[in-house]
């Protein structure tokens, strides 16, 4: 890493401060996308009930991962990462300021949420390609685990416990108003990131400069390098694909086959985050115990149960279950899969290789939640939801020998970083 890390000031076996800073100003702008989360879709369904046009919002949502990832990540390798992710929250205040008062002056329209989420997620992609970079460099590389363990938690409790209901309670109260305090959450985002004394640069100090494809090839070389990267890239593709097409309708979902009420979408919601919050703190002992390939697998499995459930059942408190399944495997699986990665991948590659990683298993969603959206208006949402579910459990039984403890195990070691590339760092 470059520069002094704030984890030589924290206890053996403790995380440091500036881990806590970070998490905090995470914690803090989920909470906000959380209320966001459930109000957004909300507004949709209120506009029309055509789940086309409802799951346009969301391909919206997912093109920038198609479009800017790749350049996003190789940015996040050149810039100061802490300024970064301060200047994305402070643009993203001002985006979700504009919703709102636009949503409070009547002129909301399908097209403003499409751009909306647009920009927004095209902001997200180098917040999140900067802040994934960012943590190993105030984190000590044996206590990663245990620190994405803690941001996962925190997104689930703010963004999927805490936020949807509120969110949605918030918009049946006055619909422009979780905008207005996700804008506001932002802001508090960028002010805990200003507090960070860890130096997490990109790029170490005297490096030479070169063009920006070369460092996006570079990170996208490395990533096809790794065999076991490029098989969790197949899978996670592959399983975005095919929860987006159900992802992108949940609301018409809620409203149309659970008959429930604007409200009662935001507790559907906290199914996921109940059960995210479950498989973000288990996994860490869950690798340790069964081992990162039994982990993946089982996660895909718990899908494929819970994605089946929903299709079977009508009634909301079941269905709040079956979605906690589904969240404890996510978010079981992310935290494996991304300490995984950023124990094998070059410091100075973060940045790159994991919007590589983005790019390939995030840019797909545009395409998974447009052909949902298709789908369900010829069989309706039940029918995609059971056609996910037989789709991925295939996928599974295919990718998942690839997946294995032994083969995990045996590409694990962190690859050096290309001796003739601007890459050069200080010792760990």
């Amino acid at each position: 890493m470059t520069g002094t890390s704030a984890s030589t000031a924290a206890p053996r076996g403790q995380l440091p401060s500036d881990f806590w800073r970070l998490w905090s100003a995470g914690v803090v702008s989920r909470l906000g996308s959380g209320l966001v989360g459930a109000a957004m879709p909300l507004l949709a369904a209120q506009l029309t009930r055509d789940p086309r046009q409802v799951a346009l919002v969301s391909v919206f949502s997912g093109l920038p991962w198609v479009l800017l990832a790749l350049h996003s990540g190789a940015l996040a390798d050149r810039w100061d990462r802490r300024r970064t992710m301060w200047l994305c929250d402070v643009a993203a205040a001002v985006v979700q300021l504009v919703l709102a008062v636009v949503v409070i002056a009547g002129g909301a329209r399908i097209w403003t949420l499409c751009l909306t989420a647009f920009v927004a997620t095209s902001l997200l992609t180098l917040f999140d390609s900067a802040s994934q970079a960012a943590l190993p460099s105030v984190v000590p590389a044996p206590l990663l685990g245990r620190a994405n363990s803690r941001v996962y938690a925190g997104t689930v409790l703010a963004g999927m416990f805490v936020g949807p209901p509120l969110g949605s309670w918030l918009f049946s109260v006055a619909d422009g108003l979780p905008f207005l305090l996700n804008a506001a959450s932002f802001l508090g985002s960028a002010a805990l990131l200003a507090t960070i004394g860890t130096r997490i640069a990109g790029r170490a100090a005297g490096a030479s400069r070169t063009r920006l494809t070369a460092d996006i090839g570079e990170g996208l070389r490395w990533l096809w390098s790794h065999r076991q990267l490029r098989w969790l890239v197949v899978l996670l593709a592959c399983w975005n694909l095919i929860e987006n097409a159900y992802l992108g309708i949940l609301v018409l979902y809620a409203l149309e086959v659970l008959d429930v009420g604007a409200s009662a979408y935001g507790v559907l919601l906290t199914g996921v985050g109940a059960g995210g919050l479950l498989g973000a703190a288990a996994a860490p002992w869950l690798s340790r115990r069964l081992g990162d390939g039994v982990v993946i697998a089982g996660t895909v499995a718990l899908t494929v149960v819970g994605t089946a459930g929903l299709a079977l059942t009508r009634h909301l408190a079941a269905a709040v279950g079956f979605l906690a399944v589904i969240g404890a495997a996510a978010f079981a699986f992310n935290v494996v899969t991304v300490t995984y990665r950023q124990s094998v991948v070059p410091g100075a590659l973060q940045g790159r290789v994991s919007s590589a990683y983005r790019f390939a298993t995030w840019g797909i969603t545009p395409l998974g939640a447009a052909l949902g959206g298709l789908a369900a208006h010829t069989v309706g949402v039940v029918g995609v939801l059971a056609g996910a579910a037989v789709a991925l459990a295939v996928v599974g039984l295919a990718v998942l020998p690839q997946l294995s403890n032994a083969r995990l195990r045996q590409h694990a070691a962190p690859a050096a970083t290309p001796p003739d590339r601007d890459t050069i760092q200080t010792s760990r």
